[in-house]
């Protein structure tokens, strides 16, 4: 399944009754490297109320790494409405970071989900998104004069052959959209070609 990934990292700045919320907003593709753009941006401005997070690793209709904080605001009122937005519009690889500084005013807890969750809406219709299709590493073994086979039949799947090895077999790494391994793997099965995936 494809999902929307952001290109590039946007910041976008919202106000609720006199409080500040600036969303960062960018491509993540581990934990690790969240973690350290959140210490960067509390450095950034470390003189703000909190700093609330929400993390989408893989695609968000199942991802590797899925996680909120809402980093001293009432429970589930800032990294929790932050993290449904992401998934409702279906963008994975992503991290946003939400930095809150107080107005003065309290928003109550339903104020201050608004108030999240509208932060990283502005941020999203900053980001220029584009669309992800996993991809899948295939080996196909063949006889040489199956090669051809082959590449036709990957080349029909929207796949790509790369390196070759030749041995008393042919052995081709193949990479592909992953929703078109199952019906290729049906053509090639009968026509006698083994194949082992080197990504599960």
């Amino acid at each position: 399944m494809s999902y929307q990934i952001p290109c590039s990292p946007v910041v976008a700045e919202t106000e609720e009754k006199k409080s500040r919320f600036i969303c960062w907003l960018g491509p993540v593709i581990d934990k690790a490297a969240f973690l350290h753009e959140l210490e960067s941006i509390r450095a950034r401005y470390p003189d703000a109320s909190h700093h609330c997070t929400a993390l989408i690793v893989g695609n968000p209709a199942n991802p590797d790494v899925m996680q909120s904080d809402d980093d001293g605001e009432p429970g589930g009122s800032a990294g929790r409405p932050m993290l449904e937005l992401l998934l409702k519009q279906e963008v994975g690889n992503v991290g946003a970071i939400v930095t809150r500084y107080f107005g003065g005013t309290k928003l109550g807890v339903g104020g201050l989900m608004r108030a999240y969750r509208g932060a990283v809406g502005a941020a999203l219709q900053m980001a220029t998104l584009e669309t992800h299709i996993p991809l899948l590493d295939v080996q196909i073994v063949c006889d040489f004069a199956g090669e051809s086979r082959v590449r036709f039949l990957v080349t029909q799947h929207r796949g790509v052959c790369g390196d070759v090895e030749y041995s008393d077999r042919v052995r081709i790494a193949v990479q592909l959209p992953r929703d078109q391994w199952p019906p290729l793997k049906e053509k090639l099965a009968p026509e006698g070609f083994s194949f082992s995936l080197s990504t599960p």
